[in-house]
């Protein structure tokens, strides 16, 4: 793995254990707070920027050299996360790899592949680049249960027993904060961030291999 790659990769599950503690913080003060939201964002834009930077890795190894300096300058080098294959194939036109497919066709094959519209297993990928595309902010919301305690209703002597559901009194619930969802999606936001980073890691490593011809 490159030592630079697996740094952030390394950040992006720090800011998970962070995150961990911050929600528990949040969860017994019931408030969602500022540092929750940001640094759940933080997390995600890591995981979509150390894809990036992987991206550029290839296309400085393989692709810079043969651009003129106008067009490296120029270039806007992203991970492709398409729903089509135009939209793919236009992602790698701005940074200057229109023509990846023969400059290193295994590399083309490999990020083809893991397009959403390659496979439903890469959805994932399109959920992240919806989350922290520009002018976007996923807000938390909490995860609520209601607990209503039921009564103990005396029926004999012998001691106390639960009645009949007809005639249990019930005293006012209590809200319970379970945990945290990102609003406009409905998915809970620490399990998304560990399964991202764990998925992110994973395709970075496949990816570095194909770059630097590990295997």
């Amino acid at each position: 793995m490159d030592a630079e790659l697996e740094s952030m990769l390394d950040r992006a599950d720090e800011l998970i254990d962070n995150l961990k503690d911050e929600y528990k913080n949040c969860l017994q003060a019931k408030y969602v707070t500022n540092k929750a939201q940001n640094i759940t964002h933080e997390v995600l834009e890591k995981l979509r920027h150390t894809l990036d930077h992987a991206m550029w890795r290839a296309w400085d190894k393989y692709v810079s050299p043969n651009l003129s300096e106008k067009d490296r300058n120029r270039a806007r080098v992203y991970f492709p996360i398409a729903n089509d294959l135009q939209r793919f194939r236009s992602t790698l036109g701005r940074g200057g790899m229109a023509d990846l497919d023969n400059i290193h066709k295994n590399l083309y094959d490999f990020l083809l592949k893991k397009q959403p519209f390659s496979s439903n297993d890469n959805n994932w990928l399109d959920l992240l680049a919806e989350i922290v595309a520009p002018g976007k902010h996923a807000t938390l919301a909490p995860q609520k249960r209601i607990e209503i305690p039921r009564s103990e209703v005396s029926k004999s002597e012998v001691g106390s027993v639960s009645s009949d559901p007809f005639s249990v009194k019930f005293s006012k619930g209590e809200e319970i904060w379970v945990t945290f969802v990102l609003d406009d999606y409905g998915v809970i936001a620490l399990a998304l961030c560990k399964e991202m980073s764990e998925k992110t890691r994973a395709l970075i490593e496949e990816m570095v291999a194909i770059i630097y011809d590990e295997g």
